[in-house]
């Protein structure tokens, strides 16, 4: 049956599915590489199922239906995340407050960072606005400290998170987030300052390292965090 070029195809399909999150993952290469490679995998997926579905209108029914479910499985893997974020906006940049964009600090002085403008882009903002109207500021009835070491434990307890920075004194916290699968590399603050009238505000800005859009992750990113800083249990 490996005899049918249909489903050598589709099995050299499959093998970039998993080859590219594992280049990705050990380091060999950067995280766009291995999500290029794993995206590559649904090119090669739609040969393989044209190339079945010949293979078995000539008679060779197993091997080209083999091909055929191979290529229908690899293309729906690389497929379903793509239309899942499909309906998000082409940003990679995402902060609850508009006017006054929480800035970086450690991240402008990493080497990853080099040369990068960190400043948060105008156009941007309308878009957040537009696409992420419940993204807003968290309000909390509580002192601003106990919040910010709250924050600053929750940052540090976070699964593939790393705090970079905190500055007690302005009650602002950075760090890189990396993503389990390609291993990219986003960069965060968290901002906690006091509010008018009693209580605190918490701010959130969120930055992909690479990529203009993010399929949401930044924006999902911010929703978790502070949904958990403001949730039972704290």
């Amino acid at each position: 049956m490996l005899r049918s070029w249909s489903l050598r195809i589709a099995l050299v399909a499959v093998s970039l599915l998993a080859l590219g999150p594992l280049l990705a993952f050990v380091g060999l290469v950067p995280g766009l590489v291995g999500m290029f490679v794993f995206a590559s995998g649904a090119l090669v997926a739609l040969v393989a199922l044209v190339a079945g579905l010949v293979t078995a209108a000539r008679g060779g029914v197993k091997p080209g239906l083999t091909a055929v479910a191979l290529a229908l499985l690899a293309l729906g893997a690389v497929l379903t995340p793509a239309f899942a974020g499909g309906g998000k906006p082409p940003i990679n940049d995402i902060s609850t407050d508009l006017q006054d964009v929480p800035e970086f600090t450690q991240a402008r002085t990493l080497p990853e960072n080099a040369g990068r403008d960190l400043s948060y882009p105008e156009d941007f903002k309308g878009v957040v606005r537009h696409f992420y109207p419940d993204l807003t500021s968290l309000k909390l009835a509580e002192p601003p400290q106990g919040v910010f070491e709250r924050a600053v434990a929750r940052a540090k307890e976070h699964p593939g998170w790393t705090v970079t920075r905190v500055d007690a004194q302005a009650r602002t916290l950075e760090g890189v987030a990396e993503s389990r699968l390609f291993r990219f590399r986003d960069d965060f603050v968290v901002r906690v300052r006091p509010e008018e009238g009693g209580g605190t505000r918490v701010d959130m800005r969120s930055k992909s390292r690479v990529g203009r859009g993010d399929l949401g992750a930044n924006a999902a990113r911010i929703h978790t965090f502070l949904q958990a800083l403001a949730g039972p249990g704290r």
